[in-house]
């Protein structure tokens, strides 16, 4: 490729400019941004999981009954 360079981030864009600097400048803002996500606690996710397979666990019975018809 002539003229063009890869900067190995497949999301790189160009034509945006400071973008990659940012992290560099203010790592403390990058930390604090990476804690504001919320977690879910083991409980959740075991409330989650038993909930959606209560509905894949329904959506088959109800496809075994369609197809007994």
């Amino acid at each position: 490729m002539q003229g063009v360079s890869f900067s190995g981030n497949l999301f790189f864009d160009p034509l945006v400019s400071g973008l990659s600097g940012a992290a560099e400048r203010d790592p403390g803002r990058v930390a604090a941004d990476t804690r504001r996500r919320p977690t879910q606690t083991a409980a959740e996710q075991n409330a989650l999981r038993a909930a959606s397979l209560a509905k894949v666990s329904k959506d088959l019975e109800r496809m075994i009954r369609d197809r007994a018809r």
